[in-house]
């Protein structure tokens, strides 16, 4: 939620070059055998996961050791949040997570463009979280994080299989860091290089202040698009009368598609 146009804004502070895209996430029924699927057909390589009281999320890599991008599953184990979102809107896209360096500063920097931020946790350093509520430009929650862990590299993800939970990011109160680890006795198939997250919104002035103002993405512009780019991928916001997440393609974009509900991965916009 944010100010009607019609409001006084307030000063936007600039954005910290630290920001990157962390990733896409998606709610389904069933992670482990959408991530199954998504290893045979577009190669994908599990990075971690989590279990929550809630939910339990699987995090993958889609790409090679020079392109890709993270995209997560997320699976409800209980009644909750994702069970009702299921029942309401089916599975595919749930939200979109941006690492920040300084979580405080930017929350103040979000809420000075008018923005509605809920959700804030401080007080776990693996994992510091705030959510920006679904607003009419872009219709899709934006999660922002910060963490004193890190990912491994693409090159290591996908030469080795070894992941250690203590040095990845890691959500308070999450346990079973192993779940997911019968994925690897799927073979994997050529991996696509997803790279960009496409987004619909009805405001891109509004979408240009903030991932380009306050979220500090890098951008270019094209016909009836805004693409805004960060170190682990870019998101390219349509003009469109429904806002919402279309899917995720490479930066060459070929024909094959593989949906999750509405949204395509691979494919054309």
């Amino acid at each position: 939620m944010r100010k009607p146009e019609s409001a006084p804004a307030e000063p936007v502070v600039s954005g910290d070059p630290g920001v990157d895209l962390d990733h896409t996430s998606f709610a389904v029924r069933d992670a482990l055998g959408w991530a199954r699927l998504l290893r045979r057909e577009l190669g994908a390589t599990p990075i971690g996961g989590e279990t929550l009281p809630e939910f339990r999320y699987l995090l993958l890599y889609l790409g090679t050791s020079d392109e890709g991008a993270r995209m997560e599953l997320m699976e409800p184990l209980g009644s909750g949040f994702l069970t009702r979102y299921l029942a309401k809107r089916g599975e595919g896209p749930h939200h979109l997570t941006f690492a920040v360096p300084d979580l405080r500063a930017t929350v103040a920097r979000v809420r000075a463009l008018g923005c509605t931020v809920v959700g804030e946790s401080y007080e776990h350093p693996p994992w510091r979280e705030a959510f920006i509520a679904p607003d009419g430009a872009h219709g899709v929650v934006i999660q922002l994080a910060q963490s004193d862990r890190a990912y491994p590299d693409a090159e290591e993800l996908l030469t080795s299989r070894t992941r250690d939970p203590a040095t990845l990011p890691s959500v308070s109160g999450a346990e079973e860091p192993l779940w997911w680890t019968s994925l690897w006795e799927t073979p994997a198939g050529p991996a696509a290089r997803l790279r960009t997250t496409h987004l619909a919104s009805t405001d891109l002035t509004f979408s240009r202040r903030l991932y380009e103002d306050v979220l500090s993405g890098r951008s270019r512009a094209g016909e009836d698009w805004l693409e805004f780019s960060w170190p682990s991928g870019s998101v390219r916001v349509h003009a469109a009368e429904r806002p919402g997440v279309r899917g995720m393609s490479p930066r060459v974009e070929g024909a094959e598609r593989t949906r999750i509900g509405s949204a395509w991965l691979r494919g054309e916009v």
